[in-house]
């Protein structure tokens, strides 16, 4: 089998190189050249746009970070749906909103080809180990088809129904990530400020009731350390929560936190922490608190 790939970021790239090392072939194109010698070096093989690397595989996947970029991939100018799609599977990894995932589905459809949406969760890390999760929309025969692909790059791989069902599961996942990492961040100035040293609060909280994945990843790997280097950026975050509140009026459904999350978030952003990661969400908290939520045992 041989896969087109576009979008080699933080993401992209290391799931590009599993797919190397586990014997496929790869066609790679990337706006910028960095990743792309990187592969070629490996023994994937260049396209010059994503209309050449959809053209030259049999599968023809995307890892982007915005809806923009998606859809520029697909329709744009040298545009992955510019060949002829007969018979060929079309995959994005993209966390966008369901209806992007649609219409590139039915666009696909109408060229003889076959789409899944398949947003990924577990950062570059996850991609690097091969343990992302993979929440998989499209037909039954193709997540069959691409399941020993999808298993190349995850340990947790969800079928979760027609085309839209990923996107949809993973914007839900991310409404929850964004809202408990500002709750996280709050928390732990409130206690810092009242007294509390910040090591022996997340040690109580990590085993009572608000234990939770985004306390176990932002406090003792971001914020204690004071080391923000983005694995997932504030960047992210915000257009994911932007997602979830544009598939929730989409769907006439209310929604209130996520909208603050994203304020929150907006004001890190402005506040030139935009390309740090979401744990960063603490820094114009602390600012406004007059405190630094950092480890005391070893500073």
């Amino acid at each position: 089998m041989r896969i087109g790939f576009v979008g080699l970021g933080q993401m992209g790239r290391p799931m590009a190189e599993k797919l190397l090392k586990a014997g496929y072939e790869l066609v790679v194109h990337n706006r910028s050249r960095g990743a792309v010698d990187a592969l070629t070096a490996q023994g994937a093989v260049e396209a010059k746009s994503p209309a050449e690397a959809a053209e030259s595989a049999d599968v023809f996947m995307s890892c982007l970070l915005h809806p923009e970029q998606v859809r520029d991939v697909y329709f744009g100018p040298a545009g992955a749906l510019e060949p002829e799609a007969e018979g060929r599977r079309f995959v994005d990894f993209a966390t966008v909103v369901p209806d992007l995932s649609r219409e590139i589905g039915s666009a696909v459809a109408a060229r003889g080809g076959s789409f899944l949406d398949a947003p990924v969760s577990g950062g570059p890390k996850g991609a690097t180990a091969g343990t992302l999760s993979i929440m998989i929309g499209g037909s039954e025969a193709d997540f069959t088809v691409l399941r020993p692909v999808f298993e190349v790059l995850g340990s947790k791989i969800f079928h979760l129904g027609p085309i839209g069902a990923g996107t949809t599961t993973k914007v839900c996942n991310q409404l929850l990530t964004g809202v408990t990492h500002a709750l996280v961040a709050e928390a732990m100035v409130l206690g810092t400020r009242a007294g509390m040293d910040p090591r022996t609060l997340f040690d109580v909280l990590r085993q009572s009731s608000g234990q939770s994945n985004s306390l176990e990843r932002a406090v003792p790997n971001f914020i204690l350390p004071g080391r923000f280097e983005a694995a997932f950026a504030i960047e992210g975050i915000i257009k994911d929560l932007e997602c979830a509140i544009r598939m929730a009026k989409s769907n006439g459904v209310r929604t209130l936190l996520g909208p603050v999350a994203q304020q929150l978030f907006l004001e890190a952003s402005v506040s030139g922490f935009a390309g740090q990661d979401a744990a960063a969400v603490i820094r114009p908290m602390e600012r406004i608190a007059g405190v630094e939520v950092r480890d005391r045992q070893t500073t």
